[in-house]
This record gives C-alpha cells, sequence and structure tokens, in this order.
C-alpha cells in the first residue's frame, strides 16, 4: 500500500478585503500530491475536527484564496490535508486562524457607488461578454459618468481597456466620474475598487481626483476571463477577484461636482466588480 501523505506545516495566513490567502510548506514529491484540501472552521468549538461541510476549496498547489467573505471582516480556523494520487489522506495540519480585512463598504457612510459589491459585473454596460462593443461607444477611449445621471448598465462599461489589448486598438483608456456633492465631507473619505477579473499582463491604474494624482494602483495578474464571465461567485470559477482600498487625500472632495479619474496606464483590461467613495464615520 502506498504511503499516506506527510501532514502539511508552515500554514500562515494573510487577510485582505472580503478574503483570506493562504500558503504552507509544499510536500515532498513522495508520495505524489494529487491536490490539497483547504477547511475553514468557526473560530469558536476550537477542538472541533474539519469535515465536508467545513470545506471551501482544493488546489494543487501550495497556496488558497478563501473568496467571497463577508465585508465586514469574518474570521475562520483553517486546517489543510494533503491527498495523495493513490487517494490517501495525510493528517489534518494545526489549525491558524485567519480573518479578512473590513471593507469600507461595510464600514464607511456611503457618498457615491457605481455597481454591487457582490463578486458579479453583470448589472455593467455590456456584461457578460460583449466587450467588443466598448471600443465602438467610446472611440476616443474616455469613458463619462456622472453620479446620479447615468446607471451602470447603460453608461458605465464592463470593462476597462488598456494598451495591452488589440482588440481595444491597444489605447489608454480613462474614466471620467463625475459626483456632485452637497457639502465637502467632514471625515476622512475612502476609495473602494473591486474587480472580479484581471487579464494575465497584470497592470497600472492610476487614480486622480479633480485633477490631483492620488495612487497608482499596481493589478493582480489575473485570469483573463471575465471580459466572458460576469459572476466570479460561481462554483469552480477561476476568476481572479482582487479589491483596492486606500484614503483619499484630505480636502479632494469639495461641495459642488468632483471628478474621480482612473486611466489605465499599463497592462490589460480590468473587469469592474463595484466601486464607491465612503466616508468614515468615526
Amino acid at each position: 500500500m502506498s504511503k499516506k501523505p506527510q501532514t502539511v506545516t508552515g500554514v500562515a495566513t494573510t487577510g485582505a478585503v472580503s478574503r483570506v490567502e493562504l500558503t504552507w510548506t509544499p510536500l515532498p514529491w513522495e508520495p505524489l500530491i494529487d491536490h490539497y484540501r483547504v477547511y475553514a472552521l468557526p473560530t469558536t468549538g476550537r477542538h472541533a475536527k474539519p469535515d465536508e461541510t467545513h470545506l471551501v476549496g482544493k488546489t494543487v498547489y501550495p497556496r488558497f484564496v478563501h473568496h467571497g467573505l463577508d465585508p465586514a471582516g469574518e474570521a475562520f480556523r483553517y486546517v489543510i490535508v494533503a491527498v495523495s494520487d493513490a487517494g490517501r489522506r495525510g493528517r489534518p495540519s494545526s489549525a491558524v486562524v485567519g480573518e479578512s480585512q473590513a471593507s469600507v463598504t461595510a464600514t464607511g457612510r456611503e457618498l457615491a457607488r457605481i455597481g454591487e459589491f457582490d463578486g458579479k459585473s453583470l448589472e455593467l454596460r455590456f456584461s457578460p461578454a460583449e466587450y467588443g462593443q466598448i471600443p465602438k461607444a467610446y472611440p476616443t477611449a474616455v469613458i463619462d459618468y456622472v453620479q446620479g445621471v447615468d446607471t451602470p448598465g447603460e453608461a458605465w462599461p464592463y470593462l476597462l481597456p488598456g494598451p495591452g489589448d488589440a482588440w481595444a486598438g491597444r489605447k489608454t483608456y480613462r474614466t471620467r466620474w463625475t459626483v456632485p456633492l452637497d457639502a465637502a465631507p467632514q471625515r476622512d473619505v475612502d476609495l473602494a475598487l473591486w474587480f472580479v477579473d484581471t487579464t494575465r499582463l497584470g497592470g497600472r491604474l492610476d487614480v486622480a481626483v479633480n485633477g490631483q494624482d492620488v495612487r497608482s494602483v499596481e493589478l493582480a495578474k489575473g485570469a483573463t476571463r471575465g471580459s466572458r464571465e460576469g459572476d466570479a461567485t460561481l462554483p469552480g470559477s477561476t476568476l481572479v477577484r482582487s479589491g483596492h482600498e486606500f484614503a483619499l487625500p484630505a480636502g479632494a472632495l469639495t461641495a459642488g461636482e468632483n471628478v474621480v479619474e482612473f486611466t489605465l496606464a499599463e497592462g490589460g483590461w480590468v473587469a469592474w466588480d463595484a466601486l464607491g467613495l465612503y466616508e468614515r464615520r468615526s
């Protein structure tokens, strides 16, 4: 009979918005590992053993991302089990607690938003697969959207193309999001940018507010499937979701019209989930 896999060690977690990223020490080649099983148990009942109701995913790599967690933040006890090519299972790893970061979409007061923060692009223009219409609709590579006037399904394309996209003319596309405010925010304001996928090129998204450069966002290398698939929450989806949330400079937003610009300066397209501006409550 073939040997059982060794117990997985070195499990580490890193929390991010609505997800927890896990890594561990890869096991040796003997016996051959078919896959690793990842279990997420409640943080209560620390002596509970993992069963298939706790299974959140399988992977052939010594890393895994637990997506779709509560935007308010969630914590789990993670356990990894290795399975050999003969179907034999090793002993469960020691449990390691991982906690996702709380999102400003849950903790802040919404000032403006485009789309739903739900892991889907389906409510946005041309989604899920009519990306070829974007260069026809926006020949100047500029997308304008006015909060309170325009709607996501009619005026915010699900993809923002980049210079790496031949189908979009290899242009540097940018969006201008006009946000009118009755009064200047009294507290710090955070910008939330969520994507359902990016391309394998990765890229760089430059953000400016009222003509002031705010942040250059490094985009993850994704699955390059979000141009044809609009729901990253489906079981078995290979879309690579990502999120970026950061504070705007003090005084960046004022009473009246504000213009938030996004320029995809490098790489390929990004597939939007949603974006929003949130004032901190305290």
